[in-house]
C-alpha cells in the first residue's frame, strides 16, 4: 500500500484535484509505475492493492474519491465488482484502465458510467481522466470515442434532448469533453454558476440522478460526434 507524497507535481494544462485515489492494478510492474507516477502529483493521496477483495476493503476504508480499477479485474467479475465497490464508496467515481479496444467491452465499460484510460503510456491522459473524472463527467479515451458515437447512438427525442434549450445543450457539449464549470463559463462567456444552474436544469428534465448520467444520455445521443 502506497501513501506517498512529494513536491514535484508535473504542470499540466488542467488542474488536478485534491483527491483520494485507490489504485486496483493486478499485475505488481504496471501498479507500481503507475503508483510513482501519480505519487508525483501533490494532491493526489494514494492507495493500491492487486485484486477485488483487498479493493473492497480499501474502499470501504479509505473512502475514494476516485477508484482506478483493472479492466481484466472487473471483467473477471462479470462487471459486478463496479457495484460492489459503489456500495462500499458511494462518493467514488470509476476510471477502468486496460490495455483492449474490444467494442463489447468498452461499451460495457462506459454503460456503467465509468471513465476508461487506454494505457498507451500518455501519462497526462490518465491524469486528465482524473480530473475529468473528479468533476463528474465520463472521460473518453480518442482512442474509443468513435465506438461511442457509431454504436450507443439513440433516437434524441426519445432520450429527451430535443426538451433541451440551446444554450443547455450547447454547455452539455462542453461537459462531455471534461471541461469544468469555470471553463464552460469562459467559452459560453457566463459565470460558471450559470453553468451550474444549465446542468442542474438538464439533469431535471431529463429525469437523472447527476451530471455523470447526463453525460451518458448526451454520448448516446450523438452529441460527442457532433463536437469532433
Amino acid at each position: 500500500m502506497n501513501e506517498t507524497k512529494t513536491q514535484s507535481a508535473i504542470a499540466y494544462e488542467f488542474k488536478l484535484p485534491s483527491a483520494t485515489v485507490l489504485l486496483i492494478k493486478k499485475d505488481p510492474f504496471q501498479r507500481l509505475g503507475l503508483c510513482k507516477i501519480l505519487a508525483k502529483q501533490e494532491s493526489l493521496t494514494i492507495y493500491d492493492c492487486a485484486d477485488s477483495f483487498k479493493g473492497l476493503r480499501l474502499a470501504q476504508r479509505y473512502q475514494p474519491d476516485i477508484i482506478i480499477l483493472d479492466l481484466e479485474i472487473l471483467v473477471s467479475s462479470n462487471f459486478k465488482l463496479y457495484e460492489q465497490l459503489i456500495e462500499q464508496s458511494p462518493k467514488a467515481q470509476l476510471i477502468v484502465c486496460g490495455q483492449k479496444i474490444d467494442r463489447e467491452t468498452i461499451l460495457k465499460v462506459y454503460s456503467i458510467s465509468a471513465s476508461y484510460y487506454f494505457e498507451d503510456g500518455d501519462i497526462s491522459k490518465l491524469l486528465l481522466a482524473i480530473a475529468s473524472t473528479f468533476e463528474g463527467s465520463i472521460y473518453v479515451h480518442p482512442l474509443t470515442s468513435h465506438l461511442l458515437s457509431n454504436n450507443l447512438l439513440m433516437p434524441v427525442s426519445s432520450l429527451g434532448l430535443d426538451s433541451l434549450a440551446p444554450k443547455e445543450l450547447t454547455a452539455l457539449k462542453h461537459l462531455i469533453t471534461g471541461k469544468d464549470y469555470q471553463e464552460i463559463g469562459q467559452t459560453m462567456c457566463i459565470s460558471s454558476h450559470t453553468v451550474r444552474n444549465y446542468i442542474c436544469g438538464i439533469v431535471k428534465k431529463l429525469g437523472l440522478k447527476n451530471r455523470t448520467q447526463a453525460v451518458v444520455v448526451a454520448v448516446c445521443g450523438g452529441l460527442l460526434a457532433e463536437i469532433q
